[in-house]
């Protein structure tokens, strides 16, 4: 009976999860927040009825990576690579690079200049967490906004989080290193991007002429497979999942001159939009998992300790300062808004985290502060997006200078329309 109930429970979850992916359009809070609310919540039932609470780091770390890997890959299935997109691709780059070193180093000096520690390298460890964008939360919220400022923050969060796990691997390789360090990770970085290419390409290969009716989750699992390996040998596995993701929405672009002739678009374009709708699902339900999880293993009362919102506030106000001077820097003269805001930590936050070795640890840098800053930036984006409007489309204004106003006149719709794009 209890097996029915459990799964009951997993039901009507994913159920408030596809409800709360509707309403956070309709209200602009992001579905994350909603589900580690849910988490919160069932802990608290839990709690009053004396239901043990079950070990859940161990699952939650599990669901981290695989949901790692179908965001990065739901991410890369949704960048179409063109001629006028390498401008804003080379900006994206260049801002989450900027911003994760500019925040990591800020915030390690506050956590170094509070005593916390008397090590830079223990405070630097674990301020490079709190320092990456999550493209969990970013990529289903930024869907209503316009397409320029969309694609900038999908590619500028995918960056990030590719480059917040290369720098904390490389972090944690110093102490043990022997001689340059950087140049033996910019090594093994060349040779992964090296080996995601030829992988991609042998992938779609088979991808296209594989004939069983079993075919995405043997993919899936190869790209699983793949990814867990190269992390097991200390590699940037996530360049393969961003790799394959962009290989095969633009194989266009990789098969060029005589690699046309091995692929079969019709094959393919078929192919890849049912295995597009399989990887959108799966990240649905393993974002869904995570972060009730997530919200299971909150200490909801150790957030408001005077300790925690006083090292969390200061993190947040360093967090969103070096992002305004560096996306200043890159968009002389441009509206920053929301980007600005649009700086939630998530779910890479929480794996790194935990992977932080026990003697760098810090006492008083407890989990609670990495769920306040959690919190916090989601609750300021969210405030972002519901501040922010989308411009009218050239398309849509079009369609109202070509509209009968006489039969229309008070019609507010398009008077918005007008507005919005007068604006």
């Amino acid at each position: 009976m209890n097996s029915y109930y459990f799964i009951l429970g997993l039901s009507i979850l994913v159920v408030f999860s596809y409800f709360f992916d509707i309403l956070s359009k309709k209200i602009r809070v992001p579905s994350v927040i909603l589900l580690m609310g849910t988490g919160i919540l069932i802990k608290r039932i839990m709690e009053k009825y004396g239901i043990p609470m079950p070990e859940l780091q161990g699952i939650v770390n599990i669901l981290g990576l695989i949901g790692l890997l179908l965001i990065v890959l739901e991410a890369a299935l949704e960048l179409k690579l063109t001629k006028d997109k390498i401008p804003l691709i080379l900006k994206a780059f260049a801002t989450a690079l900027l911003i994760l070193i500019g925040t990591s180093f800020a915030i390690a000096y506050l956590i170094y200049w509070l005593g916390l520690t008397d090590d830079f390298y223990t405070a630097y460890i674990n301020a490079l967490p709190l320092s990456v964008v999550s493209s969990a939360i970013v990529i289903p919220s930024v869907q209503f906004l316009d397409e320029e400022k969309k694609e900038f923050l999908i590619y500028e969060s995918t960056f990030s989080d590719i480059l917040g796990i290369i720098a904390f691997d490389i972090v944690l390789m110093l102490p043990e290193s022997e001689g340059n360090v950087l140049g033996h990770i910019t090594g093994k970085i060349f040779l992964t991007i090296i080996a995601s290419l030829i992988i991609g390409y042998v992938l779609i290969f088979f991808f296209q002429n594989i004939q069983t009716k079993v075919k995405f989750f043997l993919f899936l699992s190869i790209l699983t497979g793949l990814f867990v390996a190269g992390k097991i040998l200390h590699l940037s596995s996530l360049i393969l999942i961003l790799f394959f993701g962009l290989m095969l929405e633009n194989y266009d672009v990789f098969f060029r001159g005589k690699l046309r002739k091995i692929y079969k678009k019709e094959i393919i374009e078929n192919v890849k939009e049912q295995f597009k709708l399989i990887t959108f699902e799966m990240a649905f339900l393993i974002r869904t998992f995570f972060f009730i999880l997530f919200g299971m293993t909150i200490n909801i009362e150790g957030v408001f300790y005077q300790n925690v919102y006083i090292i969390g506030g200061f993190i947040l106000l360093l967090t969103f300062l070096v992002r305004f001077l560096n996306l200043k820097l890159i968009f002389r003269g441009k509206s920053l808004f929301p980007e600005v805001l649009m700086a939630p930590r998530g779910l890479i936050t929480i794996l790194l985290f935990y992977k932080i070795p026990e003697q760098y640890k810090i006492p008083y840098f407890s989990q609670e502060v990495i769920t306040f800053v959690i919190l916090g930036s989601a609750l300021l984006m969210m405030l972002a997006l519901m501040f922010s409007r989308k411009k009218t489309t050239k398309e849509e204004f079009e369609l109202y200078e070509n509209f009968d106003h006489a039969h229309h006149i008070d019609n507010e719709l398009w008077e918005e329309l007008y507005s919005e794009h007068e604006k």
